[in-house]
């Protein structure tokens, strides 16, 4: 755990902007919310009963997410002792701008604020994050990034009975709306029908079993959850296969996140440790190929009619894991449109940078890339020849050599799993158009050919033995969406 961040007295202008930001954002309706009223309904009652409270916090140079951490967890504690005016404790919040936090540490906010969310609706909070870069989507239209500030602070306020659209998905944050607000929903109350409907769907807990491994790992429901639709033993191969692949997917996805969490506290070596295990991740993953490959034609014809329209295209979890890596359409995201609780998720993933651009950003940082050069007109020349440099002028023992090589090995692991679903698609169905719609074979020989981290690939080329490095010397690659285009997500 690493120190508490100092307390500051907050700026006149620092307030000036959160205040404005607070008046003209949060109280006022917006076109693109989805539905009418403020932006945030709680804050306009808030501010007339004089219940929000504003203090500052200043990062120090090498603060990271355990400091941010411990210092909102403070923070939480202090907002129980601060004073309200009487009858309006409900509305009390605690908005705490974090001062002197680079952009690149911005994200750290997003990650403390994941750390911290559970231990807050235990004790019956909620603590949101908000910066310019915040990837989190609006309920109703996820593909507007509402909590985008002027500057990084954070929210924290007492749980209110709409914080059900926030709480439903995972079963640890039910577990917590359910014990302050579940006698509403139980005892026939006036409770809104959108409400009643996520509450009933909610995820919940399995009852324990008494059995310390058994309960740990959730045996009970994860033998509950295998429900292949024939009773043919290759489907329960496929099935499996394709459900131990999502448990997978969402490993990979997280060993990413925390690689950019290294990325933006300029920890190359912790984030080449996350890189490592996410391609170690995909490793496994190519393995369930070799698994598959074994079903003849005839067995996956077998019970292929009990798929109907499913397909693995669908998997919103590899659909954030695509963009976590930059090489995911945005348009791939309205595929999850009206899906409740997954759609919220892509898009959150949409609007978050990929730890390409982390890398690229971390290249800027140290003087090796123009920050112009990630510009709406992406300069790939100028990008590939930083990369060049890193593996001309460093040495093996250089830090930042192994972190581009650990990318790298991400790279060529991500690449590898998608030539053996190729290889295993083609051996299974032949050329027959894929479940789901897609054009089977073709599509997927497509997307094969694309690389995540194109440049850093393209690079090898600029080396010696190899071509100069002109535009010439290099194919179009998959990934360009044409001439003066960024491959880059549009943040906001």
């Amino acid at each position: 755990m690493g120190h508490i961040m100092q307390m500051i007295e907050s700026t006149s202008e620092d307030q000036r902007v959160a205040d404005q930001w607070i008046r003209e954002y949060l109280t006022r309706e917006h076109e693109d919310l989805g539905r009418g009223g403020a932006v945030c309904p709680f804050v306009g009652p808030a501010r007339e009963a004089g219940a929000i409270r504003m203090e500052s916090l200043r990062a120090e140079a090498a603060d990271g997410t355990d400091e941010l951490v411990g210092s909102l967890r403070d923070r939480m504690q202090h907002f129980r002792d601060l004073p309200v005016p009487e009858g309006k404790e409900s509305l009390a919040a605690l908005v705490v701008l974090i001062q002197d936090l680079p952009r690149h540490r911005w994200r750290l906010l997003d990650r403390a604020q994941h750390l911290l969310k559970r231990e807050a609706v235990r004790e019956g909070l909620m603590v949101g994050q908000f910066h310019p870069d915040c990837p989190e989507p609006a309920h109703r239209n996820p593909s507007f990034a509402v909590s985008r500030s002027p500057l990084p602070l954070v929210a924290i306020r007492h749980m209110a009975f709409h914080d059900i659209l926030f709480l439903h998905a995972d079963p640890v944050l039910f577990a917590g709306y359910q014990k302050r607000f579940g006698i509403r929903y139980e005892d026939g109350g006036n409770v809104p029908q959108e409400f009643r409907t996520l509450y009933e769907g909610a995820h919940k807990l399995p009852a324990p079993t008494g059995s310390a491994y058994i309960d740990y790992q959730s045996v009970t429901l994860l033998h509950a959850l295998h429900q292949p639709r024939t009773a043919h033993q290759a489907e329960s191969s496929f099935y499996l296969a394709g459900q131990a692949k999502e448990l997978l997917f969402s490993l990979v996805l997280e060993e990413v996140r925390a690689a950019q969490e290294g990325i933006a506290a300029d920890d190359l070596g912790r984030s080449s440790w996350h890189v490592r295990r996410a391609a170690a991740g995909f490793r496994l993953l190519g393995e369930f190929w070799e698994l598959l490959s074994t079903l003849s034609p005839a067995e996956f014809h077998s019970f292929r009619d009990a798929l109907g329209d499913a397909s693995g295209n669908g998997s919103y979890k590899y659909r954030e894991l695509e963009f976590a890596l930059g090489v995911a359409a945005p348009s791939t995201a309205a595929t999850y449109e009206g899906v409740p609780g997954v759609e919220t998720e892509v898009y959150r993933a949409l609007h978050d940078a990929s730890v390409y651009d982390d890398a690229l950003g971390l290249l800027v940082r140290r003087g090796l890339l123009s920050a112009e050069a990630l510009g709406p007109d992406r300069d790939a020349q100028a990008i590939r020849a930083a990369w060049a440099r890193i593996h001309r002028e460093k040495s093996v023992s250089s830090g930042l050599l192994r972190w581009a090589e650990s990318l790298m090995d991400l790279a060529q692991a991500f690449g590898r799993w998608r030539s053996l679903h190729l290889l295993t698609v083609e051996r299974i169905i032949g050329y027959k158009p894929g479940t789901g719609g897609t054009t089977g074979v073709a599509w997927l020989r497509h997307v094969a050919s694309q690389r995540a981290f194109p440049e850093l690939w393209e690079a090898r080329s600029c080396l010696e033995g190899g071509t100069t490095g002109g535009d010439h010397a290099f194919p179009p690659s998959p990934l360009d969406p044409g001439p003066g285009a960024s491959r880059k997500r549009e943040r906001g």
